[in-house]
Formats: structure tokens, sequence, C-alpha cells
């Protein structure tokens, strides 16, 4: 059990009382009430829940918490790779070349640059999600209650589409203000000569996203304008659905079918450079081994009256040589999590140049170039050997972890926003006060802007969560119960 942070709408604290008398005084007691419930509601969570604990819930950890957790610290990396990206673009070289004039930063080893290389994450995500969603299918399918499989995909496949693009098209509306306002930069998008010719081309954006998702692999395909990290958005609903009627078509299959069918369709889509879909089925893949891991055990075929009677020296070689297996086998999972990090710590520019990565960049396979495909390996070494380390299962379960889970799809939408609007008022004074020219001068700088800007990335996230996406949520809860045919008596 930990604490969550349940999003409480902020207008919830804004209650008029209008049974009391129009009197001066009670008009401003009203007043100052109404401020003071307005400035808590546009505290972050954790601030309100440390403020008034009763106002929170205990959460129950579910099997899939700890990716929920994998999924937020993920988002969080991506923001720092865009922050990091767009500041000190020396850092996204690879360690002690290409200085500039400056000695390198720690932070451009291997393994440690992984806390800001956003492009492996968007991989993590795909997989993830591929796990998550059909976790209750297949759990429903090893029940044999196809009954209530047929509800749960039927409620997924209503709900997807307003669940991912209504948040987004309610970012590229507030940048598309922000923008025209003044308030950001035109990094991404030019402003209009009217507020009403923004909002319509902010419109046309929002059309263009949900035609994309039958574009998914046209890799001349632009990326979308005012937010370009909703790229990723149209493939996430187009593979879910395709997941989706994966786990109907392959639902009555005996398991070992079902894992060798879904195994020759990824190598297929693999082979075919196909790389989304692989990701999102294989996703599924995992989660049926782990339900597989998880579930009861069987039946014993031996009655317990005959079973071997192992003398003490016996059993103490078995125990030691189960032991010794277990280990052998956590050691192959870490590795793989240490072969991940090392894969996800593929420089932008010139992996030519670095031991390793190098020659796996020479042995891309085909149809793939660059670093797409060993992205794609990578994380799935590093969720699958998260789902067979339970030790390890607790990093991601911490409230921290949980509470970053909680905002993830939320700070993934809203960091640009942020760093449009903070970068061209701060990134300058940074210079001036620290400059860019020497090691130390540039550490500070990336930890100053760092300091600036995460408190304010970390709220506004947490409260589009509360005011955008949890609506968002429980509105195509209610619109799927509005519009569903109601049970026959």
């Amino acid at each position: 059990m930990i604490k969550d942070y349940q999003p409480k709408m902020m207008w919830n604290f804004i209650e008029a009382d209008a049974s009391q008398p129009a009197d001066p005084a009670i008009f401003l007691s009203s007043s100052k009430r109404i401020l003071q419930r307005v400035v808590f509601g546009l505290l972050p969570s954790f601030v309100q829940q440390r403020i008034r604990p009763n106002l929170t819930k205990l959460q129950r950890l579910r099997p899939t918490s700890y990716l929920d957790g994998l999924r937020g610290v993920a988002s969080f990396i991506v923001f720092m790779g865009h922050y990091t990206e767009e500041n000190l673009g020396w850092y996204t070289e690879p360690y002690g070349l290409y200085e500039d004039g400056a000695k390198s930063s720690p932070l451009q080893l291997p393994f440690v640059r992984v806390i800001y290389s956003a492009r492996p994450m968007v991989h993590i995500f795909f997989i993830i999600s591929g796990y998550v969603l059909s976790y209750k299918p297949l759990k429903q399918i090893h029940a044999q209650q196809f009954s209530a499989l047929i509800t749960t995909l039927s409620s997924s496949v209503f709900r997807r589409a307003l669940r991912l693009f209504l948040p987004s098209f309610v970012t590229l509306f507030i940048m598309a203000t922000a923008l025209y306002c003044g308030f950001s930069d035109s990094r991404y998008a030019e402003p209009r000569s009217s507020f009403y010719s923004q909002l319509t081309h902010a419109w046309n954006i929002c059309l263009r996203l949900l035609s994309a998702s039958w574009a998914i692999n046209d890799l001349d395909y632009p990326q979308p304008p005012y937010n370009p990290a909703l790229w990723t958005i149209p493939i996430e609903f187009a593979q879910s659905l395709l997941l989706f009627v994966a786990v109907l078509g392959l639902s009555r299959c005996v398991t070992s079918i079902r894992l060798l069918l879904l195994a020759g369709i990824s190598a297929f889509c693999f082979c075919n450079g196909e790389l989304y879909t692989v990701e999102f089925l294989g996703g599924m893949f995992i989660a049926e081994v782990t339900i597989l891991q998880d579930g009861p055990l069987a039946s014993p075929s031996v009655s317990p009256a005959t079973l071997p009677n192992y003398t003490v020296k016996e059993k103490a070689k078995a125990e030691c040589g189960c032991t010794i297996k277990e280990k052998l086998i956590q050691a192959f999972w870490v590795a793989n999590i240490v072969s991940g990090l090392f894969i996800a710590s593929w420089t932008n520019r010139h992996v030519e140049e670095l031991w390793g990565l190098r020659f796996l960049n020479a042995h891309t396979p085909e149809p793939y170039e660059g670093q797409r495909v060993w992205f794609c390996l990578g994380a799935f070494q590093i969720v699958t050997a998260f789902t067979q380390l339970k030790y390890l299962q607790s990093i991601f379960t911490t409230p921290g972890a949980i509470y970053l889970g909680n905002i993830s799809y939320a700070l993934y939408l809203t960091h640009n926003l942020c760093l449009r609007i903070l970068e061209p008022r701060v990134v300058p004074w940074l210079d001036d006060v620290f400059g860019k020219a020497t090691f130390w001068e540039r550490q500070l700088s990336w930890l100053a802007g760092l300091v600036m800007f995460l408190p304010i990335v970390i709220s506004v996230a947490d409260l589009f969560w509360r005011v955008v996406d949890t609506p968002s949520v429980k509105f195509a809860r209610w619109l799927e119960g509005k519009c569903v045919v109601g049970k026959v008596s």
C-alpha cells in the first residue's frame, strides 16, 4: 500500500454559498475562501496531500504497478533529454570528443548519459503499452472468461482514441494560444495573423494527427507543429488497435500455440520493418509469459506418499544446485539490463567513434538503418529483465516512481510547452551568469537550469493530469456508458 495522489478537480474547491446574505464583509470572506481554494487547487497534488492528508486515498499496488513506475521514469528522461539537447548540445556528443574548448562532462559517460537519453525511452513506452493493454485480456483468456474478454476489448477499442487524442488536442490548442500571445517562442510553429487563424491551424494539426495513425511508418511524415513529441500518439493508437485484434484473434488458441503464432507474427513484422508492431506484440508476449510464471501450480501427478525420500546430503545438494541455477538466471537478466542501458547510451552523432556501439551500428540488420532497431532490442532487454527480477521491481513502486507514473502522460505532453515558454527567458540569463565556455560553466548552467525548470515542469504536468488527463479518462468511460447496450434481462 502506498500513498496515491488522487486527482482533485481544481474547481471542486470553488463552492459559492448562495444562501448567505449580500453583506460586504461576508462577500470579502467568501472571496478570500474562493481564492484560497483556487490557490490550493493549483498546488501539486503531493503538496495538497501534505497539507490535507484526508483528501487522498490509499492505492493498492497492481501486478503492473512497477511498469507504470518505469514508464514514469522514462517520461521524465524524455523531458531531461529535450532540456539537455536544446541547451547544452555538447552533452549529446561522445565523451572525450568534440569538446569545443572544454573538457567533457561525466554526464556524457556511457550508462550515466541514460538520464537524458530520450530516444530509447519511446521504445520502452511501446513495449510497456503492449504489456499493460494485453495483461487483463490475457488473464481473462487464461480464466476462460470469454464473455468478459469481449467486453474488455470492446471497451478498450471504444475509449482508446479519446484517451490518447483528447489530451493531445488540448495541449496543441494551449501551445497555439501561447504562441499567438507571445508567451512561447516559434521554434516549432509560426504565429498567425489572427487568433482565429492560429486556432484553425491548430485544429488542422489535430486532424493531421488523426490521419497520421495510418502513416505511422512513413519516415517522411512531418513531426507535428507546436509539439513534436506528439509524433508517438498516432503510433500508439494504431498499434493499440492492432494489438486488440491480435488478442481477439488468438484468444481461443491453446497457450503454446498462441505464443508460437505471436512469435511468428512478430518475427515476420521485424523482417519487414514493422518495428512498432514488434514492440507492441512483444509486450503482449512478455505479459503472457509472466502470467504463466505467476499462475497457480498444476496439481501433482504423483501422490505425496510416493515422493522420493532424499537423504540430508542429497537434499542439501539439490538445494545448492537450485540456488546456483537461480543465481545464474538472475545474473543473465542483470546482464540484459546492463546491455540495454549501454545501448540506451547511444549518442545522437558520431557513433562510429564509440567502442561497442560502432560495431552494432555497422551490423544493423536489414531493412533498418541506424539506432532505431537497437533501441528496440535494448528496450526489450530492459523491460523483460525487470519482469523477471522481482527484487528490482520495488525500485519502480516507490512513491516517487508511482507519482511519475501517474503524471507520465501529462508530463510527456506538457514538457515542451514549459520549455518553449521558459527557455527564451531563462537561458539567456543563465548564459550571462554562468556562461558555457568552460567545464564548470557548462555543469553549473545545466544544473541551475534544471533546478529552475523542474519544479515548474512537474507542477504544470500535475495540474494537466488533474484538470485534463484524468477527466478525459472519466469522460471516455461516461460516454461509453451512454452509448453501449445495457444488459438484457
